[in-house]
């Protein structure tokens, strides 16, 4: 087990290595001769590890709940979590962060209690329960999904299901048997599929006969007593729980012995995150959308002969929950926990959009955003505050706007990656593009962020022919040390790395070539990022210092099964202001940057 804490310049890392008992390797010969033992010379290499990785919490269309599902493309987001919805900025959110350069996410959907799966249960010829259809997971857009029961050959055990989603998507199960025992049961091929068969992504199916039961044609799915008009209909319950949502869902629980894990709280089990970012906590009412009637769904010649045409799905499929509107405590409560959550993971940072008016939904004003940044202290600069919002372009056209305001969080942390991809973690993710985004929804001007950069809020400005632009990279700390975004996602990155690759060293003999091994091993990775323009120092003797010895070594702390290594780098720091003085000398014209 590795621990470690950072100091101010040189930022030094104190690495401490606990090994209870030594490592013996001694092989056993039994053949007399001469004896062969290879072994690797070679010391062991640090590689950097990946800052970029972000872990984004909000509501989603569809998708399944509190967990953290990886995500590499918008396309598979738009599979696995839906499109754009009015009540979520998420999927915003997600698409500008693939195309600002992001590459990998997690995505933790939340809803409130209520929330709900569309289901039906479907009955026989004498009124009893046989079969549950659910939804694979909660939401209004199980509503949508209409079945098509088929039996296949009349006084058999044998039946057919047709899947329709949104009037286009199909999926068909034919062949299934109600027999338990038998390799086409219904219950295990739509669930899970066999080696023909794909298991269904949008339903699940539950056997409700009783287990005594024999299993006879007469238990087959009755149209009439189901509810179903010539065996066709739709699911119906499915609700997405928007309006009873609060801060515990966003926030999930965070005490460690709690297993079941949801909101935020559900990155503690990912390591591999390294941004966090949650634009729904600002979501706000919006006007109601009408949501048109669904069509007939198109017939499948193979199963089905000419199905009646389907009756209009329940009344409430088309209802749309309103999201609450969350109060300024109520965002900070949130904020201040991303932080929080950063700070004791210790490989991540946050990402906070700056809130808006109340009501009006308008940007605040520079007095207010200054206020705003008040209620923030992050002494170790585990998080960086963005100002103001962004317009994209809306499919949904809320409101008859081609454009919708929304937090720019997604499209920031996409951009952190493609600056880590492009030239590495150490550069300031600022003075680079946001692409896709068409404007601000406030101008900064050069007197407005002389007064909001020093206080450590980074403004999006829009410049003629430039484009719409990162202007700052400044961290929610008021240590100098901790003052710049890659300077603290740099250390991050390094404690890491360090911590990943030297697991190898616990439980060995705490000796000479272990300190060395160590000093040889850090110090190679520690160059090799000085290389790439990371740390300062025209030498690497400027640029860091690793000390692991008796000194570091002391027998106290020898006897207490400990390794400690003393490391210090000095890490690059982004040049916010370049001046020129420019007079005249005679003739000539002077320039001189300082």
């Amino acid at each position: 087990m590795l621990t470690y804490k950072s100091r101010p310049a040189p930022f030094p890392l104190r690495f401490t290595s606990y090994a209870l008992t030594p490592r013996l390797l001694v092989p056993e010969y039994l053949t007399p001769g001469v004896n062969f033992e290879f072994r690797d010379a070679a010391t062991p290499v640090i590689r950097s590890v990946r800052t970029d990785i972000t872990g984004f919490v909000g509501l989603a269309e569809r998708g399944p709940l509190s967990q953290a599902v990886q995500i590499d493309s918008w396309r598979q987001f738009q599979a696995q979590f839906g499109n754009f919805v009015a009540y979520s900025f998420l999927a915003y959110a997600a698409k500008g962060f693939f195309e600002n350069g992001g590459r990998t996410c997690f995505i933790v959907r939340i809803a409130g209690a209520t929330a709900a799966k569309a289901s039906r249960t479907l009955k026989n010829s004498a009124g009893a329960d046989i079969l549950r259809i659910s939804a694979a997971n909660e939401g209004t857009w199980g509503n949508r999904i209409a079945i098509t029961l088929t039996q296949a050959r009349p006084g058999t055990l044998e039946f057919s299901l047709l899947i329709t989603r949104d009037r286009f998507d199909q999926k068909s199960f034919s062949n299934l048997s109600i027999k338990p025992d038998d390799k086409r049961y219904f219950v295990r091929i739509i669930n899970e599929g066999d080696e023909r068969t794909a298991a269904s992504q949008w339903i699940e199916v539950e056997d409700l006969i009783p287990p005594a039961t024999p299993r006879t044609a007469v238990l087959l799915p009755d149209a009439e007593k189901s509810g179903l008009r010539d065996r066709i209909g739709f699911l119906n319950g499915g609700r997405d729980g928007i309006a009873s949502l609060t801060t515990d869902d966003f926030l999930g629980n965070a005490d460690p012995l709690v297993t079941e894990k949801k909101g935020l709280s559900a990155f503690e089990r990912v390591d591999a995150i390294g941004i966090v970012c949650i634009p729904d906590i600002h979501i706000q009412p919006v006007i109601t959308l009408n949501v048109p009637p669904l069509q007939e769904p198109p017939r499948d010649p193979c199963i089905s002969a000419a199905p009646p045409p389907l009756t209009a799905p329940p009344r409430d499929s088309g209802t749309f929950e309103q999201p609450p509107t969350f109060s300024a405590d109520e965002i900070f409560e949130v904020q201040r926990a991303m932080i929080e959550h950063c700070e004791l993971q210790k490989d991540r940072v946050a990402i906070l959009d700056a809130p808006v008016r109340p009501g009006s939904g308008e940007p605040l004003r520079l007095a207010e955003i200054l206020a705003w940044r008040s209620r923030f202290e992050s002494e170790r600069g585990f998080g960086a505050l963005y100002y103001p919002w962004i317009k994209v372009i809306d499919p949904l056209r809320i409101a008859g706007s081609p454009v919708r305001a929304i937090p720019p969080c997604g499209h920031v942390a996409g951009l952190f990656a493609r600056s880590d991809f492009s030239i590495g973690v150490h550069k300031a993710p600022a003075n680079a593009e946001l692409l896709s985004a068409e404007d601000v929804t406030v101008e900064v001007s050069d007197e407005g962020q002389a007064i909001l950069n020093p206080e450590g809020i980074n403004c999006l400005r829009a410049f003629p022919g430039r484009g719409i632009r990162v202007y700052g990279a400044r961290t929610l700390s008021s240590n100098p040390d901790w003052r710049y975004v890659n300077v603290r996602r740099l250390l991050l990155m390094i404690e890491e790395a360090v911590d990943e690759a030297t697991q190898w060293a616990v439980f060995e003999p705490h000796d000479f070539n272990l300190r060395q091994t160590l000093v040889l091993s850090i110090s190679g990775f520690l160059e090799t990022i000085w290389r790439q323009g990371a740390l300062a120092g025209a030498t690497p003797k400027e640029a860091f210092f690793v000390k692991c010895d008796e000194t570091t070594n002391p027998a106290e702390v020898v006897n207490q099964g400990k390794l400690i290594a003393e490391v210090g780098v000095a890490p690059t720091k982004p040049m916010e202001f370049i001046a020129f003085s420019v007079g005249r000398t005679l003739e000539e014209f002077e320039i001189v940057e300082r």
